[in-house]
């Protein structure tokens, strides 16, 4: 079998290797300095900054978004990219798709009984959580939903819609911080978790469609 890689293309597995690499280098330093020192200096200036723009519509606005990261409305954008992707008959990535969607927030939850962070208690929050801390569950949900999505729209010419599910993964993140629900690097934690799964995902994609011959490159 080809070394996975340099397959299907040489470029790509470089790539994917780069990111996976720097995601991990990012985790590791936020993990090891929770270890070590149990939090970061960064992280209360950057929520009282957030916080002194607080505003009613900001709130109201923000737990909007929030709620798109964690709740029932999920199924709707998680549904409208299974169908789009079923009715192209692109079954395997469809298949991973939905199974990032369950396995992402999954992860989210192991990580997050291994570091027990507690909430934060710098100011109080507008939305109450009861789980641990460290890393955002809302964010690394959003990186599997509308991250990927992201990338699958872009790669099939759906540039707008690309961008828009784009920055919807770094709205709901900033919407966790505004809300008081997380610190920052709980959301960065998340985001470079996000990375390292999307990133293996859209390999795992490409590999198995260059295998039964359904590649984006020959549609």
């Amino acid at each position: 079998m080809k070394n996975l890689l340099l397959y299907p293309t040489h470029k790509f597995g470089i790539l994917s290797a780069i990111l996976i690499i720097g995601a991990s280098l990012v985790y590791w330093g936020l993990g090891f300095g929770l270890y070590e020192d149990g939090g970061f200096v960064w992280d209360k200036p950057l929520m009282l900054v957030l916080h002194s723009l607080s505003r009613p519509w900001l709130d109201t606005l923000f737990l909007m978004i929030t709620q798109t990261g964690g709740s029932i409305l999920l199924v709707f954008p998680v549904l409208a990219m299974l169908i789009y992707l079923w009715r192209r008959s692109e079954k395997i990535t469809a298949v991973l798709y939905l199974v990032s969607v369950i396995t992402f927030p999954l992860v989210s939850v192991v990580v997050k009984n291994e570091f027990a962070r507690p909430r934060q208690a710098i100011f109080p929050p507008l939305v109450v959580e009861h789980t641990y801390s460290f890393p955002s569950g809302h964010t690394l949900t959003a990186v599997a939903v509308y991250g990927l999505a992201a990338v699958f729209l872009w790669q099939r010419g759906h540039r707008i819609l690309a961008i828009i599910s784009g920055i919807w993964v770094f709205l709901v993140g900033l919407s966790r911080v505004y809300l008081g629900a997380h610190y920052p690097s709980d959301v960065l934690a998340s985001l470079a978790i996000g990375i390292i799964l999307l990133t293996i995902i859209l390999f795992i994609d490409r590999y198995l469609n260059s295998e039964t011959g359904n590649s984006l490159s020959g549609r």
